[in-house]
């Protein structure tokens, strides 16, 4: 589809500024945006974050989700995207751009709003109508909206061509705000940008699916770490001829991982020192995918212990969804933990295998797609091919119709209490699995990435005594991984001392392995 060409513009350079409209980076540098420094109106130059996005959008990605660090312009450069779109299609098409408040929404017109006389005097467009929360071009009819994600309607009533939702994250059901806007918008393209909220919440749970399936997803991920952004280091003179040999073990670390320069690594420390707190600058500042997701108030697992656990990226197996972080081990017993789902869309039915020898997670699980006894069917598989692993389930609510299936599969290796009875999930059990587990965590050196969200994501809310997952969230790894844990203090004494020698360097080459992996995967294609 070619560029609108305002009227104004002669025969003779309407093909010329047919090419230039329709270039997003060339028409970006047409405007100026203001300096946060001196608040005065400077020429629009790309920055790194923004030239992602352009290029994502030029690339033909429909679904692309941004997470952000601070002051990275990744809002200025969704806006243009739309100011863009509504400039330069000939048809009425409709372009949206969605805040949590009405205030917040109509602001981010703003931009859009003072961009219109920024183009040389030529390319200026009639405008029908410009309100609080609206501009409409008068040739075209094209538009530019302003909706807040609070409103039950949403854009139930509109097909917008395009739209961004802004810090997606803080919406109060980003889940509802998604499906609408993926409806309203069909083939038309679909920005979310924020920076992170919750661990485990719904905005988290997409960056971490978009990471994982890499440009064969639907969704383009694009990020901007700290130390991708040119301002974020220091002048050399402001560094100590002395400062490289200081080089904290940590700064040594990063300095590998990410190729940084003496000059970053100063700007780093004086930012540091500056908000008294690393915990703040690598909430603010992140440097990858674990940093954005630190940020949380009243954690049930200690933030000291849940960062002292490496996060591997680890491989799907075969036509399931589990991940393998190590296969069986000949001469080691395992334990399973089994949480179950209504197989309906909505909450997930979930394993997670640990070694006795070990005390890691080898093997996790998850799906919200199959029935209960479907499930038992799947964790007899998976416990099979775990040297016969012993399994914890739940055997209240849809637990009924798992143990059942299990019960026709003669799958025998199941734990029960001193009564013989199978677990029952009680506010006292669950409490024990939970606390059972962070027992365990002091042990645990790598988890993977699904889970160890959920377990950051752990609250305890106002009024309630067990902890639960954020809203929009889930806890269903969480509790397998309890589960398990709370199965593998019930092992006898002749399974440990069994599986103990094999334990050998098994854990440490798995965890060089996955740091190299990260390493070598720091940098995503946008």
């Amino acid at each position: 589809m070619s560029a609108f060409v305002p009227a104004a513009v002669p025969e003779q350079h309407r093909a010329k500024v047919g090419r230039l409209v329709g270039d997003l980076d060339l028409f970006a540098r047409m405007h100026k945006v203001q300096d946060k420094d001196s608040k005065r109106l400077i020429p629009l130059e790309p920055l790194p974050m923004q030239r992602k996005i352009f290029e994502a959008v030029e690339a033909g990605h429909k679904r692309i989700v941004i997470i952000k660090a601070r002051q990275t312009a990744a809002t200025t450069g969704a806006k243009m995207v739309l100011h863009h779109l509504a400039y330069s299609t000939p048809h009425a098409a409709m372009h949206a751009i969605i805040s949590m408040r009405d205030d917040s929404a109509t602001a981010l017109l703003d931009d859009a709003r003072r961009w219109l006389t920024h183009p040389p005097a030529m390319l200026q467009r009639p405008i029908k109508a410009q309100a609080r929360s609206r501009i409409v071009y008068e040739d075209t009819g094209a538009s530019l909206q302003a909706f807040t994600s609070r409103s039950q309607t949403g854009l139930r009533s509109f097909t917008p061509a395009a739209a961004v939702v802004s810090e997606a994250a803080f919406a109060p059901d980003l889940e509802e705000v998604i499906a609408q806007a993926d409806a309203a918008v069909g083939e038309g393209l679909l920005i979310l940008e924020s920076t992170a909220n919750a661990p485990g919440d719904w905005f988290s749970r997409l960056v971490l699916e978009a990471a994982g399936s890499g440009s064969s997803g639907e969704w383009a991920l694009i990020t901007m770490w700290w130390w991708e952004h040119p301002a974020y280091t220091d002048a050399p003179e402001m560094v100590p001829a002395d400062f490289a040999s200081s080089l904290t073990e940590e700064e040594q670390t990063l300095q590998l991982a990410y190729s940084l320069t003496i000059e970053q690594l100063h700007w780093r420390r004086r930012k540091i020192t500056a908000l008294n707190s690393k915990h703040k600058f690598q909430r603010e500042y992140p440097a990858c995918l674990d940093d954005c997701f630190l940020d949380r108030e009243g954690g049930y697992y200690d933030d000291e212990v849940m960062q002292g656990i490496t996060v591997l990226d680890h491989h799907a197996i075969g036509q399931h969804a589990g991940r393998e972080l190590e296969s069986p081990h000949i001469g080691d017993r395992y334990v399973m933990g089994v949480d179950i789902g209504g197989g309906v869309g909505g909450d997930y039915s979930a394993l997670a295998v640990v070694s006795v020898a070990t005390m890691q997670p080898v093997y996790v699980e998850r799906s919200n797609r199959v029935t209960p006894a479907e499930w038992a069917h799947r964790a007899v598989q998976v416990a099979s091919r775990y040297n016969q692993a012993l399994m914890l389930y739940e055997s209240n609510n849809h637990g009924h119709a798992f143990g059942l299936e299990l019960g026709y599969t003669r799958y025998h290796q199941q734990w029960r209490n001193p009564q013989g009875k199978p677990w029952v999930t009680t506010l006292q059990s669950k409490l024990d699995a939970f606390d059972t587990l962070r027992e365990a965590l002091r042990a645990i050196q790598m988890l993977d990435r699904v889970t160890w969200l959920e377990l950051r994501s752990l609250t305890i809310p106002a009024g309630k005594v067990a902890p639960e997952g954020p809203k929009g969230g889930h806890d269903d790894a969480a509790v397998a991984l309890a589960l398990a844990y709370r199965c593998l203090r019930d092992v006898p004494s002749a399974w440990r001392t069994a599986a103990v020698a094999t334990k050998g360097l098994r854990v440490d080459t798995l965890l060089t392995k996955a740091r190299a992996r990260r390493i070598r995967a720091s940098s995503l294609p946008f």
